[in-house]
């Protein structure tokens, strides 16, 4: 053999040698990637960010056991409910069904100690701040466990059209809008009021953009939500103008209570829930856009909070810099 064929083959060793490399990194990194958003830890750090633009919207001190609460509740809360939709998980959503059923042990035991620890920090706050930490549990349970009896046409809560939609999202709406107040030591007010629309408002939406993306195999199984109702085009427009309403009511409220900063970050989470309204309705992305897209958006709501917060960013200072307003700066 000659030193050229040796060289060769050496170079052809390598090179496989490491697309197996690259190949099991990145298998590695999806797995651990899938964990982490199948088992909720995505949607509770979600949370923990939403905690915080709760905070920041409602002028209050940041609290760290408000956005470990919160975070905790929400992990706890998704992962008791994959219990309940086994069913419906193992036909719509099969990346999911399989982590969650191959850690279904350790994840059921983790949401218990979660919910706990969560109700356990709540409590020290008084008595208010532990029935709020246990309304998304209670809410949870209400509307997905039978109540009605088998000759109903429904037998849960949510199976009702729109009703898992609006449970859900006034669940998050009032542990968000008032545990940080109550953890404070603060009173409820008018920005309150504001937080709690704005998060009933996005909850709502998040909680309908998948059932555009399961609406065959909800419409296979009878469970009637909105968009094996209405359609996806129409619920698209039935979105839009919901995201509408919620933007005007809220930012008529926020006008004369609010200050500019967090006037620009409410504009911003309208904008971005609008943009996963228009996305949704392709199947190549829709599990990637509700999972990670729309699930997300108060990751980054709450950096935004977060970096103007902090005094790097301030929207009057960047809207005088332009050149047409040379004498404010």
């Amino acid at each position: 053999m000659e030193p050229s064929d040796v060289t060769s083959v050496s170079f052809h060793g390598t090179l496989v040698a490491s697309e197996q490399f690259y190949c099991f990194v990145t298998a590695k990194l999806r797995q651990i990637f899938e964990l982490l958003l199948y088992s909720s830890v995505y949607v509770g750090g979600m949370a923990f960010a939403m905690a915080y633009a709760s905070c920041y919207i409602q002028n209050l001190p940041w609290n760290l056991p408000v956005a470990i609460v919160l975070s905790l509740v929400v992990f706890s809360v998704y992962n008791l409910n994959r219990k309940t939709d086994v069913a419906e998980d193992a036909l719509n959503h099969g990346k999911r069904y399989s982590v969650t059923s191959r850690f279904g042990r350790p994840l059921f035991l983790a949401a218990l100690v979660a919910y706990t620890g969560a109700l356990i920090i709540a409590a020290n706050a008084g008595p208010a701040s532990a029935l709020l930490a246990a309304v998304p549990l209670v809410s949870g349970i209400i509307y997905s466990v039978p109540l009605f009896p088998q000759f109903c046409r429904y037998r849960r809560l949510k199976e009702i059209p729109a009703i898992k939609n609006i449970v859900v999202a006034g669940a998050w709406a009032l542990s968000f809008s008032l545990l940080p107040a109550f953890l404070t030591g603060s009173h409820p007010d008018i920005s309150s009021l504001i937080v709690f629309a704005l998060i009933f408002g996005y909850v709502f939406i998040a909680t309908v953009l998948p059932d555009i993306r399961d609406r065959e195999g909800d419409a296979s199984t009878r469970v009637y939500t909105i968009p094996v109702i209405l359609g996806v085009e129409r619920t698209r427009i039935f979105l839009t103008a919901f995201n509408f309403i919620m933007a005007i009511l809220i930012m008529s409220l926020g006008f004369s209570h609010l200050s500019p900063a967090v006037l620009v970050v409410l504009i911003i989470s309208f904008a971005y829930t609008q943009i996963c309204i228009l996305s949704i309705g392709q199947s190549r992305t829709d599990d990637f856009l509700v999972d990670v897209i729309s699930d997300g958006q108060f990751l980054l709501i709450g950096a935004l909070c977060f970096i103007l917060n902090s005094g790097f960013l301030s929207p009057a200072r960047i809207f005088f810099s332009f050149p047409m307003f040379p004498w404010v700066i």
